[in-house]
């Protein structure tokens, strides 16, 4: 009897030992589909992503090379099609900004305000994502000058010089400097352009503005020498001719005055400051 009922009770108990195995495997086979599913799933969203940004890139690439060639139509079309597929990329508001600011300037020097605008938008929607380039705070700073708003400018400038590892601080010390001698305080954009050639000795626009500000602080013999360094790195370089034939006039070295303002002459012959150039050469005639 005992023996029967070991048998009985082994006979009861197999089917439930049984079926627990076999729900246990179930179970681990739903489980792994799901999990293999899951990493599918994200495999397959990655390499999507991939080829979107891949894609995004090669329209921004183009949009850079467009834009170095001066076609702005066929720039901001690849540019668009770059932010269409990625809109919160940085790097594409900047470009869309390029584009937008080097249409700013229009015949006569005037300005074309509209272009002005959106590329102010474009900087600023770029500054609210997180990885933005530090040169935006500097473009952006430009725009601000353009603008005729030097304080902002100033402050947008300085926010990329407090950046550790800024590689251009020769870009955001010139801006500070413009900023300066637009609001007609000399001295200090005298400053700032003697810092921004401390890390970049070679650029020809920040001598001609560091010689505006010494002729404005009336420090004519340094003037003399920044706007002669201006046009040692650009021979053409109308407006430092320009300054240098200004100031020697003023120093009352008009043999000088007059070299160098036939030197702009030259350089641009039908243009109005030619004009008025050749009247005040007859007045300086022996």
């Amino acid at each position: 009897m005992v023996d029967g009922n070991i048998e009985a009770s082994a006979k009861l108990r197999m089917p439930a030992r049984m079926g627990g195995v076999k729900v246990v495997r179930r179970r681990v086979g739903i489980v792994w589909f799901v999990w293999f599913g899951v990493v599918a799933h994200l495999v397959g969203g990655c390499a999507s992503s991939a080829r979107v940004r891949v894609q995004a890139d090669d329209h921004y690439r183009l949009a850079q090379s467009y834009l170095s060639n001066a076609s702005y139509i066929l720039a901001e079309q690849e540019i668009r099609k770059a932010l269409t597929l990625r809109p919160d990329e940085a790097r594409y508001l900047e470009c869309l900004a390029w584009i937008h600011q080097a249409q700013v300037y229009q015949a006569q020097g005037t300005l074309n305000l509209t272009r002005l605008q959106l590329a102010e938008e474009a900087y600023r929607m770029a500054l609210q994502q997180a990885d933005a380039p530090l040169s935006v705070w500097v473009n952006y700073s430009t725009v601000l000058l353009l603008s005729g708003r030097p304080d902002e400018a100033i402050a947008m400038a300085q926010r990329a010089l407090q950046v550790p590892g800024y590689d251009q601080p020769a870009r955001a010390y010139t801006n500070m400097g413009v900023a300066y001698l637009n609001k007609g305080t000399f001295t200090q954009a005298a400053e700032h352009f003697r810092k921004a050639l401390d890390y970049q000795a070679n650029l020809p626009e920040v001598h001609h503005n560091l010689g505006i500000a010494y002729a404005g602080l009336g420090r004519r013999t340094e003037a003399i020498r920044a706007f002669r360094e201006a046009i040692r790195f650009r021979p053409s370089y109308v407006e430092a001719h320009l300054g240098l034939g200004n100031v020697l006039l003023a120093e009352g070295r008009k043999d000088e005055a007059q070299v160098a303002f036939e030197r702009v002459i030259a350089l641009t012959p039908g243009s109005d400051i030619a004009v008025d150039l050749r009247e005040q050469l007859k007045s300086l005639a022996p």
